[in-house]
């Protein structure tokens, strides 16, 4: 069972975060309804400051790319879309690799890859992290989708990796030893990997998983 999110009200959280700086990863599986609004599949975000890591499913942009962005302490933006769009009723692979203060690529389905250069300035660690969601100090922002198979790695991984991982490989079969946070989000909410306590806000429920293969 993946969980599925409002839109409205709902995330799950943690009170700190798995991966605080660069290098990092972010991924994971999602079906949503939506191809109109943005929803931020995962944040990292710092709590006394507008800064983060996000990576979303883009649908307020033209062809609904998958997003992965940081913002830094002066709140600029360095944002990267992959190059073809997801699907309204499908289950799509979303990853954001962020190798450097100057690199940040985004993967749809393990391809479609893009990549931006642009040198994030002054940037403080991270300290919470948020699925479905992301906190920013004008309150938090919501997703409208089903969420699965959440991995974080505090390392950049490769296409080749992130291609496995779209075909249906699980997180803890790709670069284990830098695999930072897991959380299957079948049924219980357990990070596999770090044993980060995750919060429920609001009443996420189950829903129908996504296929992999463990």
């Amino acid at each position: 069972m993946a969980y599925n999110f409002n839109g409205t009200n709902q995330t799950l959280t943690m009170t700190s975060a798995p991966a605080t700086t660069w290098p990092l990863t972010m991924a994971c599986w999602f079906y949503t309804t939506d191809i109109t609004n943005t929803s931020i599949l995962i944040s990292l975000s710092n709590s006394g400051s507008n800064q983060r890591f996000l990576l979303s499913a883009a649908g307020s942009i033209a062809g609904d790319p998958i997003r992965t962005n940081v913002l830094d302490n002066s709140n600029a933006n360095f944002a990267v879309n992959t190059t073809t769009g997801y699907s309204a009723n499908a289950w799509t692979h979303a990853a954001g690799v962020h190798p450097s203060n100057s690199s940040r690529t985004a993967y749809i389905n393990g391809g479609s890859s893009a990549t931006d250069s642009s040198v994030c300035g002054t940037f403080s660690a991270v300290n919470i992290a948020t699925l479905a969601g992301q906190r920013t100090l004008s309150g938090p922002t919501y997703a409208l989708a089903q969420i699965a198979e959440v991995g974080i790695w505090n390392a950049d991984l490769t296409a080749a990796e992130i291609a496995s991982l779209a075909k249906g490989m699980t997180p803890n079969k790709v670069r284990p030893q830098s695999l930072v946070f897991y959380a299957p989000l079948v049924r219980d909410l357990t990070d596999q990997k770090g044993g980060l306590a995750i919060t429920n806000n609001n009443g996420a429920t189950v829903a129908t998983h996504t296929r992999v293969y463990a």
